[in-house]
């Protein structure tokens, strides 16, 4: 059995230092993704662990009127915990639909949206709503899209050396969301994949929409997206098929095959747009 060395720095200026020190280390805050991929009795662990959860500057939550921002290390149960509007409707509600209460106790924002093998469940309705994450490492320190994490091929991409510290969701309310879960709701395998589509719907046009379906590889295509900015709705039986043919092929194209239930629920989401 092979025996780790587990590292607990204090503050991010040292996990940074240990980071850049030690390149193959496995950051571990709630450690679900680890466990959850095992099916021995005794798990396994990689050589070298740095336990994150309790870095305070990793667990601080701010509020602006334009967005929350939130540590990385943030439990999916402290989310739940925040005041009440704090997070943008209905991203609790998403939240809630993840595992259960036992894993969002421990699981934690940053693990949610960095997992390297499938997006997770937060990341689609995360890059819908704009959200921008916080990239550090011992020298750099930026901001980015949280769409920045899923490279072209659509498969998940945390850049090398970099820790994701902080997320920026933007508080605005969409006046349209359309969110489904298919495959076993508990346990992320090769069959489930999350559906989320957001839009603004304006005196009967459409004025934002974002579409994303992503599982072990992640679909979302802007010129579909902006094809449809300005149209009015409901949208016509051609001009429905259109996108659903269009998402097909897109899907096709990412994937090397159809998805019928892709195909399905582009087609509820296009029918539940109808004038507010």
């Amino acid at each position: 059995m092979r025996i780790s060395e587990i590292f607990y720095p204090s503050s991010l200026n040292e996990l940074l230092e240990l980071a850049a020190s030690n390149p193959g280390i496995k950051l571990l805050a709630g450690g679900t993704e680890l466990a959850g991929r095992q099916t021995s009795r005794a798990l396994e662990f990689p050589e070298q662990i740095v336990s994150i959860a309790r870095i305070p500057e990793l667990r601080k939550t701010a509020r602006s009127e334009q967005y929350v921002e939130v540590g990385s290390a943030t439990t999916l149960s402290g989310l739940l915990s925040l005041s009440s509007g704090a997070l943008p409707f209905p991203l609790p509600a998403a939240i809630h639909t993840i595992a259960n209460g036992a894993v969002r106790n421990a699981a934690t924002l940053g693990g949610n949206l960095c997992c390297k093998w499938r997006f997770m469940d937060l990341w689609p309705f995360l890059t819908c709503l704009d959200a921008q994450i916080e990239l550090r490492s011992r020298h750099v320190s930026r901001w980015a899209n949280l769409g920045h994490l899923c490279d072209e091929k659509g498969l998940p991409s945390v850049p090398n050396g970099a820790i994701l510290t902080r997320v920026r969701i933007p508080v605005h309310e969409h006046n349209f969301v359309f969110q489904k879960k298919i495959g076993n709701s508990r346990f992320p395998s090769p069959e489930t994949a999350s559906f989320v589509c957001i839009a603004d719907i304006d005196q009967n046009k459409i004025g934002t929409f974002k579409l994303i379906f992503a599982g072990e590889k992640a679909l979302r295509n802007k010129d579909i997206e902006n094809s449809l900015i300005g149209r009015r709705i409901p949208l016509t039986q051609k001009e429905s098929q259109q996108v659903i043919e269009a998402y097909s092929e897109a899907f096709e194209k990412l994937t090397g095959h159809k998805s019928f239930q892709l195909d399905a629920l582009v087609e509820e989401s296009l029918s539940r747009l109808v004038p507010l």
